[in-house]
């Protein structure tokens, strides 16, 4: 049962909200916690099994994108590095992420590779 505030609450929060326009300016930010708790609640699995799993496949996805691979990873996509660049002591990568369309994502192996 969810309380009043609860759901004044959920009505507010950022969070629940779906980003509206494609600038990214107006993106919502997913913080690590946030991600930790909604891949634990798809799972069924507590924060403390899946934390480990969560930060070793971050590390590995950002040496690739270091390393400069194109990575292909249904469901999420294809990412490849459109722009690097060094700026004021840190490293600025931009990727182009190409995603199917949540209807046409029957068969996402042979999806990928129509890609490029």
């Amino acid at each position: 049962m969810v309380s009043r505030k609860q759901e004044r609450r959920s009505k507010h929060d950022p969070s629940t909200e779906e980003p509206t326009s494609s600038d990214p300016g107006n993106a919502h930010v997913l913080q690590k916690r946030q991600f930790l708790a909604q891949i634990a609640q798809r799972t069924g699995l507590r924060n403390t099994e899946i934390k480990p799993v969560v930060e070793a496949t971050l590390a590995e996805l950002g040496d690739a994108i270091a390393a400069g691979k194109t990575l292909a990873l249904p469901p999420l996509g294809r990412a490849r590095i459109n722009r690097q660049t060094d700026a004021s002591g840190s490293e600025v990568i931009v990727l182009r992420l190409r995603r199917r369309k949540a209807a046409e994502s029957g068969n996402e192996d042979d999806a990928q590779g129509a890609d490029e």
